[in-house]
């Protein structure tokens, strides 16, 4: 009987985004991008054929949500690629930004996942693991510093494959945008599988006035709803009750 063996990726990179229904378009993307840079669009609730003339296409006729569809353009991907930037359309990558985070993942061997700086966006982009009741009650704390961190925001940020391997990805369960729950549960489930997330504020993408993608992407859901599928996912008894109670509150801001 044949077992499944880790596999082994090589050190190109390739980046990938989705749309919806084709927009945002990507043309900002596309050219902040490094010459050569492979780009895989992950287009949600469409339809046609592969492929483009500047990169690739991948067309999912059904709206699976953000996460889903990153874990699908990212499990397309050739063996030769190990390291894979996820990044929202609507990004505009500085120069030198995709070497920065390259380099802090030379910097720390155990780095599975490296979280850019955004500038222009007013929200959370990375920050500590929130605690159980912290999470029942719909805070999470921003304020990531440079270095080891609980979480990044995948709105713009570059993973290790082997690392995303390892814990299969986003939840595709979580259906809310980048910086939220989805992303506090790949730092955490990152983390206890013995990789590092790393906040690496020397790399920037900036996202234009106006853009909004970074907020959402295709089908939301309510805030709580995320926070009490984190709980329930990790609590046993008094915390499951905690995280009842906290349902009976009004849907916090995230």
């Amino acid at each position: 009987m044949e077992t499944d063996p880790v596999r082994e990726y090589g050190d190109a990179l390739a980046v990938v985004t989705t749309t919806r229904r084709g927009r945002p378009p990507v043309d900002r993307l596309r050219a902040s991008l490094p010459a050569g840079t492979r780009l895989v669009v992950v287009d949600t609730a469409s339809s046609g054929g592969d492929g483009d003339g500047d990169g690739v296409v991948l067309r999912l006729p059904e709206d699976v949500g953000r996460a889903a569809a990153l874990n699908r353009g990212v499990a397309g991907l050739a063996a030769e690629v190990g390291w894979v930037l996820l990044s929202d359309p609507c990004l505009r990558w500085r120069e030198g930004a995709i070497d920065a985070l390259r380099a802090a993942a030379a910097g720390h061997p155990r780095a599975g996942l490296l979280g850019a700086h955004l500038s222009g966006v007013d929200g959370r982009a990375g920050g500590p693991l929130p605690s159980l009741l912290d999470v029942a009650c719909g805070r999470v704390r921003g304020g990531a510093a440079a270095g080891p961190t609980g979480w990044v925001s995948t709105a713009g940020a570059l993973v290790r494959r082997a690392a995303w391997d390892s814990v299969d990805g986003f939840d595709g369960r979580y259906l809310d945008g980048p910086g939220g729950f989805c992303d506090v549960d790949l730092g955490d489930r990152l983390g206890r599988a013995g990789w590092l997330v790393v906040a690496v504020p020397q790399a920037v993408a900036h996202v234009e006035p106006g853009d909004t993608n970074v907020d959402g992407h295709g089908i939301l859901e309510p805030h709580a709803a995320g926070s009490h599928r984190y709980v329930r996912d990790r609590a046993r008894g008094p915390a499951r009750a905690l995280a009842a109670l906290a349902r009976r509150l009004p849907d916090p801001k995230p």
